[in-house]
């Protein structure tokens, strides 16, 4: 085999072994470096901070220190991610606050006297969201709002209102973050503002004021 021979044949295998490894598929970056998943479904208990509005105790007979101001519950929600960068995200979806409960019974006016009715305070909504989204898919925080609707009720628990006839609207808007110590689930929470829309008065029902609520949950991310 003569020199030029064995120079060309060495030649044509570099060329090939270089178009061989030109045509594989790139190396996925690690996940840490990964951008924000395509989704994200979340699970969380709430804490709720309720106003004590002189209307509402006004409506039931009670004083405004009477009524309760911290209310459980829980919220769940999913978010969609169709604009995904590396640090950036553009989020869709929405939540649904299933049940903000505050309860508080009168004490006794005397010692060793009857106690006073039981007031429950309840808040649901519907959250549609838009979120802007900074992290990368292990670890990200985010900001977002919407408008959508609630349902607030102030009343005594042996005497309760009728549903309203419809939802005022609330505006909600917040932020949070997510941290995925497992593949498929992260600990997540969110500090949440609702701005809840006066309710007119029904015929079993007393009209409530505007109101906002603050409400702090924290759960799970599954994606």
């Amino acid at each position: 085999m003569s020199r030029s021979f064995r120079t060309a044949l060495c030649a044509g295998l570099l060329v090939l072994s270089s178009a061989s490894a030109f045509a594989q598929d790139p190396v996925p970056p690690p996940l840490l470096d990964q951008p924000i998943g395509p989704f994200v479904v979340d699970a969380r208990g709430t804490l709720a901070r309720f106003k004590q509005d002189p209307l509402s105790a006004a409506a039931i007979g009670v004083q405004p220190a009477d009524l309760p101001t911290r209310g459980l519950g829980l919220v769940v929600g999913a978010h969609l991610y169709p604009v995904r960068k590396r640090i950036f995200a553009l989020g869709v979806g929405g939540e649904i606050l299933l049940r903000a409960h505050a309860s508080r019974t009168i004490p006794p006016v005397v010692e060793d006297g009857p106690e006073g009715p039981a007031i429950a305070t309840n808040l649901t909504a519907i959250s549609p969201q838009v979120s802007l989204n900074f992290g990368k898919r292990d670890g990200w925080s985010y900001l977002s709002g919407g408008i959508g609707w609630a349902n607030f009720t102030t009343e005594l628990e042996d005497a309760p209102f009728e549903d309203p006839e419809s939802l005022p609207r609330a505006i909600n808007y917040g932020g949070g973050a997510r941290w995925f110590a497992k593949k498929h689930l992260a600990f997540s929470f969110d500090l949440r503002f609702y701005k809840i829309n006066a309710q007119p008065p029904a015929v079993l029902r007393p009209g409530f004021a505007s109101t906002s609520v603050t409400v702090f949950s924290a759960g799970v991310s599954v994606r």
